[in-house]
């Protein structure tokens, strides 16, 4: 959870307490200041989201038009339905944001949108894994018979429900409270050790542990082909490294996206008395890591030639299709073409 503040019940008095337990409010530094700047938020939320929407929509098209999908398609079309699930929920957040962090659509759809906001980080970097350790079978063990259609769709069936697992946490604590004569979606946490605990919850489950998997893996993958280009045709060295390159600008991706977020959150965890250059850092950080789910798509519709083929052929299949249906034909019936004295008519 990002945008959403994080608070915990004030059940001690020192001073160390409460400012673990504030996680967005109260800052050392002029509130004119930082509300200035939290106004360029929305707008550039709104062109994430609208981008990013279209982005991912032309992803999901390109995959589905294709009759005889491949195992990557089957992960890329799971991250970018991720990717939109998330996206059609961010305006919510937008809308907090506008009114100065006012939540005004009732505690059910403040649970509804957290946990899509949170499920989508695991759920992410869930197939972000299983995507390169999917690349390492694929390079170095090609003959694998585990590698199908069918036993690619459980491993993601898998990973949306231990993402929604792993949310269980923000269910229990996402809530509606009042705060300063307005009402605030937030996770209402019991102490400051919850926070704590949570933190590393989320950034242990969702960013270390994969990232030793992600690097594990990437690194024998890449020690296999640099090791076999000689022993093998260049052709097939030629589709390994391009494949290769392919999945390390998703993961490159990945780490700039929510690397800063889950740095600043864990030095968050100690800083008592948060200065303004840290206040942007942070907010700064949640903007990139949102900004994941719009850069993705558009990644793989530039980089990725066989998405960018499909959509012409689709394209050019419509447009066949649609000019199949245009007849030229004379007043007795009789057809001819490339002639402009005789009318069009539609069949």
């Amino acid at each position: 959870m990002n945008v959403t503040a994080i608070l915990c019940r004030h059940n001690q008095t020192d001073n160390l307490t409460d400012a673990a337990c504030l996680n967005a409010t109260r800052p050392s530094y002029g509130h004119t200041d930082i509300t200035t700047f939290m106004h360029i938020f929305p707008s550039i939320y709104g062109i994430l989201c609208s981008v990013g929407v279209i982005a991912n929509g032309l992803v999901i098209y390109a995959v589905a038009a294709c009759k005889k999908k491949m195992v990557s398609d089957i992960y890329v079309l799971n991250l970018a339905i991720a990717d939109m699930l998330f996206l059609l929920v961010m305006p919510f957040n937008i809308h907090q944001l506008v009114r100065d962090r006012q939540w005004v659509f009732g505690n059910f759809m403040c649970k509804a949108v957290v946990v899509v906001d949170v499920s989508n980080q695991f759920t992410t970097v869930g197939i972000v894994t299983v995507l390169c350790i999917d690349r390492y079978i694929a390079i170095v063990h090609p003959t694998s018979e585990k590698r199908t259609i069918h036993w690619t769709i459980m491993i993601n069936t898998l990973v949306w429900l231990g993402s929604f697992l792993l949310t269980i946490p923000v269910i229990m604590y996402a809530k509606v409270e009042r705060r300063q004569r307005m009402e605030v979606c937030m996770m209402y946490l019991d102490g400051p050790e919850d926070m704590y605990w949570y933190t590393f919850y989320q950034s242990i489950l969702g960013y270390i542990i994969p990232l030793i998997i992600i690097s594990t893996f990437y690194s024998l993958t890449l020690y296999h082909v640099f090791s076999s280009i000689r022993r093998v045709k260049r052709k097939q060295s030629v589709w390994a490294k391009r494949a290769t390159k392919m999945v390390l600008m998703v993961i490159a991706l990945f780490l700039i996206c929510w690397s800063p977020y889950h740095v600043i959150q864990v030095i968050n965890l100690s800083n008592s008395t948060p200065t303004i250059a840290f206040d942007y850092a942070y907010h700064i950080s949640i903007c990139l890591s949102y900004s994941h789910s719009c850069i993705n798509p558009l990644m793989l519709l530039i980089f990725a030639q066989n998405y960018r083929d499909r959509l012409r052929r689709r394209n050019a299949l419509n447009s066949s299709q649609h000019s199949s249906k245009l007849t030229v034909v004379k007043t007795d019936g009789s057809s001819i073409s490339n002639n402009p004295n005789y009318r069009l008519t539609v069949v």
